[in-house]
């Protein structure tokens, strides 16, 4: 499966083009999430995977800039994906690669799955608008990423629910990070190096966890 060009993948920019569009943006979110990743404004093409093994097989690439995406983890009843997996770059390879000394560097610097989540929550909240929320987003605990360095224990145990309940009852968010640091002493390939991957909440599921339409699974 080939990435398809920005433009066909990420039809409506905002002004300036550092945001996505309002419109479908749920279905792009690993665009987006790069961006937030990595504080960048560069709009990296899409490659949706339908499938398990073919995003397993994929990897994030500087040239073209692409990032991968692939929804699973679906709800028994509804068949509604609850988990979302996006495979970025970090802020350190976007700047070795891309970034020119007579220039600022094109992304300020890496945060965590963590942070992406809270960035998603906000979108999803503001689309619902108040009257439609029965979960307060600011009653959301979002607990510290659960990182790994080594792709098997990133997939391992699988599936991965980003969303459950803790003990008290309240919506807690979790995501898997693989942490992979673009350095040349680790012992890995160079395609490998500088890698980010996530593994978070669905945006749709999420709104209808926050809308009080579902409820997630209680805390292992």
């Amino acid at each position: 499966m080939k990435a398809l060009p920005f433009f066909l993948v990420f039809p409506g920019l905002l002004a300036g083009g550092d945001a996505i569009a309002r419109d479908n943006w749920r279905e792009r979110f690993c665009i987006e999430a790069q961006q937030i990743m990595t504080g960048t404004s560069l709009i990296a093409a899409l490659e949706i995977h339908d499938d398990m093994d073919s995003f397993v097989k994929s990897g994030a690439t500087d040239t073209p800039f692409t990032v991968h995406a692939f929804l699973s983890n679906p709800e028994a009843d509804s068949g509604m994906a609850r988990t979302l997996s996006c495979k970025m770059r970090m802020a350190e390879r976007i700047n070795a690669v891309r970034g020119r000394v007579d220039r600022p560097a094109p992304a300020s610097g890496d945060t965590d799955c963590t942070f992406v989540h809270r960035r998603m929550v906000e979108r999803v909240a503001a689309d619902i608008g108040s009257g439609g929320l029965k979960v307060d987003p600011k009653s959301i605990i979002y607990q510290e990423d659960h990182r790994t360095y080594i792709g098997p224990h990133w997939l391992d145990p699988w599936p991965f629910n980003a969303a459950e309940l803790d003990p008290e009852g309240r919506l807690t968010l979790q995501g898997r990070a693989l942490y992979a640091p673009y350095a040349w002493w680790i012992p890995m390939p160079d395609r490998f190096k500088g890698n980010y991957y996530c593994h978070l909440v669905a945006p749709d599921y999420l709104e209808a966890l926050l809308r009080g339409q579902t409820a997630p699974q209680p805390v292992q």
